[in-house]
């Protein structure tokens, strides 16, 4: 139990630093210890307190009509990935997490200049593939993250339409693992003991934030998803 509680909490400590990194983070680990079946409902409730957090503390910047888009198509996503989770075979399916998380990763510390995307019609596709995602791995971002550096939004409207969308998205995803069975009393006992904790980190990852600079944070984080997502791939293919 212990090494699962602190994986939650550096995990969410980073989060509360730079305002993202929960799933990519917490996910491939907690998938390693309790499988995905059980890893995925626990992060997700464990995101959700965070991101219901975080709303509260940006709540002047949050940006919902800007998110509505993406939230709608997302709903749509849910079922589709609480689906997957159900039924996909688990080595293929950590493998397909561990590929995911690295290549994204990845990509963001290389940061590449991508196109410029002017047709908004493109954050249905990018809300429901969040949504998939956030269902089945718990890494609703990396869609929605892509989507807002092809608009080329500014850093204070990024801020303000993920945090609109993490949230609803966090708690749809949650919904959708309680409805298919997946919160078992082993789920949510972990999650009771780690909400302390995760609630704790969110206002020291703030004064850490305040220590470091958000550059710095982020590649450190970027840097960690790429081992971690690679030590998954490499250690299921072996």
């Amino acid at each position: 139990m212990a090494p699962i509680i602190l994986v939650i909490f550096v995990a969410a400590l980073l989060q509360g630093a730079v305002g993202f990194g929960f799933g990519l983070v917490a996910m491939p680990l907690l998938a390693l210890m309790l499988g995905p079946q059980s890893a995925a409902p626990l992060a997700a409730l464990c995101a959700g307190s965070l991101s219901g957090v975080m709303l509260i503390q940006n709540r002047k910047a949050v940006h919902f009509s800007e998110a509505l888009g993406l939230i709608i198509a997302s709903a749509a996503g849910v079922p589709v990935g609480v689906y997957a989770l159900a039924h996909a075979p688990h080595q293929p399916f950590i493998i397909g997490l561990g590929l995911l998380i690295s290549s994204f990763s990845l990509y963001s510390l290389l940061r590449p200049s991508p196109f410029e995307l002017k047709d908004r019609r493109w954050r249905f596709l990018a809300g429901f593939l969040g949504g998939v995602l956030g269902a089945a791995y718990n890494t609703s971002g990396p869609p929605v993250v892509l989507y807002g550096a092809m608009r080329r939004w500014p850093p204070e409207r990024f801020l303000a339409v993920t945090q609109a969308f993490f949230f609803p998205t966090s708690v749809m995803v949650a919904t959708g693992h309680a409805i298919a069975g997946f919160w078992t009393r082993e789920v949510l006992t972990t999650y009771a003991i780690a909400l302390p904790g995760i609630l704790a980190a969110t206002f020291i990852g703030k004064r850490v934030a305040r220590r470091f600079s958000a550059e710095m944070l982020s590649k450190v984080v970027y840097g960690l998803c790429v081992m971690l997502g690679a030590m998954i791939v490499v250690t299921n293919l072996v």
